[in-house]
């Protein structure tokens, strides 16, 4: 049996939590979140959060596309966007590699200066790892983070009848990412959303005091919707005229034979955040001058998770990007 045959990412990973069940006191949140959460570590009461994420060459990035500072910008903004989606601050990161023998030296300089550039301005400080030797370029980072307790979002916290909102528009980079294997040249927008993407680090302070669960959209808006639903135990009803899709992003389906709601709802890579928030409470973000989008709301049935047209006509929410499908 192989990976695809029970599911492909999601399903394997829930097979190796079941596997790997640890309890421990000070272990707040483990496997199932966009990083985990240690208790006890700070003097004032932050918990620990801790993420890792890796990138492979001709999966997340290819050297004809992508020079190698602009991996390195994009290597450190994926893991940042999962501390940013806790509700965190990032602090220290560790980085491993895994080159081939006739790797250039000024490549790997040039990827530490693009990563040096993200760590500058997302406030980390690259504290060290390892290097190997490998087939295809690796580049596997564990970042650390701290959050307050009372400004931890977990995915679980999501509750019928608030509003599922995102932080800016999403499929840009999926969209990126089909010209360019198209052989065709992405407008500037799309080419910087795929190649050197921006988390939301800066507005995720102001959006985990009043938010209940948050969740970074890296996977596509479909697969984050249903991991808030399955953590949460709760239902979505997603409208699709109410998720921001650029107009470039429309450009790009035009262009490459493709949907521009599949690149929103499966794409991947934005980086954006989707949480859940009252009424109430997504007013008091925009005055303060926060701009997030609400594209649908949390529902009772767990089992109800739906994408509704203007024409009516309403489909379960599927889709998402999986790397093992």
């Amino acid at each position: 049996m192989k990976i695809h045959d029970i599911g492909g990412e999601f399903a394997l990973i829930d097979r190796l939590a079941l596997q790997s069940q640890i309890n421990h006191p000070d272990l707040v949140a483990g496997i199932g979140d966009d990083a985990a959460v240690i208790g006890g570590s700070f003097p004032d009461g932050d918990y620990l959060l801790v993420t890792t994420d890796m990138l492979v060459e001709n999966s997340h990035f290819r050297r004809d596309w992508a020079t190698p500072l602009q991996v390195g910008i994009k290597s450190v903004a994926c893991n940042v966007s999962d501390i940013a989606a806790m509700g965190g601050t990032p602090t220290f990161m560790f980085v491993s590699l895994a080159l081939a023998a006739d790797t250039e030296v000024g490549w790997v300089e040039s990827l530490y200066k693009g990563m040096a550039e993200a760590c500058r301005r997302y406030g980390v400080v690259l504290a060290g790892g390892d290097t190997t030797r490998g087939e295809a370029a690796t580049i596997s980072i564990t970042l650390l983070g701290r959050v307050s307790p009372e400004n931890l979002r977990l995915r679980s916290h999501a509750r019928p009848g608030e509003l599922l909102c995102v932080t800016g528009p999403l499929g840009g980079s999926a969209a990126g990412l089909a010209m360019l294997a198209a052989g065709l040249e992405p407008p500037p927008f799309l080419k910087e959303k795929h190649l050197t993407p921006v988390c939301r680090l800066d507005v995720s302070p102001a959006i985990a005091p009043v938010a209940r669960a948050m969740i970074d959209i890296s996977d596509g808006l479909a697969a984050e919707v249903n991991h808030i639903c399955d953590q949460s135990g709760t239902g979505a009803e997603i409208a699709v005229a109410d998720i921001p899709i650029d107009p470039s992003v429309r450009l790009a389906a035009r262009l490459t034979g493709k949907d521009p709601l599949d690149f929103a709802l499966s794409g991947g890579e934005d980086f954006e955040l989707l949480f859940s928030i009252s009424p109430e409470n997504k007013q008091l973000l925009e005055k303060k001058g926060v701009q997030v989008v609400a594209i649908g709301w949390v529902t009772e049935a767990e089992s109800n998770r739906m994408l509704s047209f203007p024409d009516g006509k309403r489909i379960p929410l599927s889709g998402g990007y999986n790397h093992f499908s």
